[in-house]
């Protein structure tokens, strides 16, 4: 089953998901939702969790127009959470959307908000020190964002179908873990970028994936290819000790439950970092 689309264009109308009632929270999870100052989030735990071992954290962001009580509902995105034990958090963009470097609206300071979440996570549950932030669309430009800019205490970075907006930064202040899945035939948000109106533009991944190379301090050419499915991943080992992974498809604006099964796997293996 495949993610219904999130659209991240201001200038496109798509069809909203229906979207269940968010669940009461349960006896594993002590709120749902849970506030923090500048907004909300949304928790779910693996079934029979006993509320005191501690579990990995996924981080989800939605895309254009979702919600993290969305998120909640899908199952491409719960399914390999719950299977790999990974305690799943996500929280809502204000109005609908992220604050991301080169976005239309910048409604509140996300970097900010999603370090508050995750801290406030922490007060509240027991997670061990894999924190890996994750987000389709709009959500994985949010994604890739905080990977630039705000990346310390997290493991490592899984954004689907979203990368910069112009103006593209220069530089990223850490290197990074980062796996990228994206469709070569995605009409939303194409590999080379596109124009929204007359004042914004997403970026071109591959020129993305430059600033990342640097940043890691990267050969130009990966080390290797690596396909699994649809999936067409050139890896990069780096010498500051991270990975990098592009990973492409050839379907459109989508994401798969198997392809986030894999990340959260890849990031479950890296070593830790000094």
């Amino acid at each position: 089953m495949r993610a219904l689309p999130a659209v991240l264009l201001l200038s496109l109308a798509a069809a909203a998901p229906s979207v269940a009632p968010a669940p009461s929270a349960t006896p594993a999870t002590p709120c749902e939702p849970c506030h923090v100052p500048g907004g909300i989030y949304h928790v779910h735990a693996p079934p029979g969790w006993n509320g005191t071992t501690p579990l990995p954290l996924l981080v989800f962001l939605h895309g254009h127009r979702g919600s993290g009580a969305g998120i909640l509902d899908n199952p491409e995105v719960t399914g390999p959470a719950d299977q790999l034990g990974f305690l799943l958090v996500a929280p809502d963009g204000a109005g609908g959307d992220w604050s991301h470097q080169g976005a239309p609206r910048q409604t509140r300071d996300d970097r900010s908000f999603l370090r508050t979440v995750v801290a406030d996570v922490r007060k509240r549950l027991p997670v061990t020190h894999t924190i890996v932030l994750g987000g389709f669309s709009s959500g994985g430009s949010m994604v890739w964002d905080m990977a630039c800019f705000a990346p310390l205490g997290f493991t490592a970075f899984l954004p689907f179908a979203g990368g910069f907006w112009e103006r593209m930064p220069t530089a990223c202040t850490a290197p990074v873990n980062l796996r990228h899945v994206h469709g070569t035939a995605d009409p939303v948000a194409p590999l080379a970028g596109r124009s929204i109106g007359e004042r914004w533009r997403l970026a071109d991944i591959h020129r993305g994936f430059t600033i990342w190379r640097e940043t890691d301090r990267c050969q130009g050419e990966p080390d290797h290819r690596v396909s699994a499915g649809e999936l067409d991943c050139m890896v990069w080992s780096c010498r500051t000790r991270r990975t990098l992974e592009l990973c492409l498809h050839p379907g459109g604006h989508e994401i798969e439950g198997t392809w986030l099964g894999e990340g959260l796997r890849w990031a479950s293996r890296l070593p830790a970092q000094r």
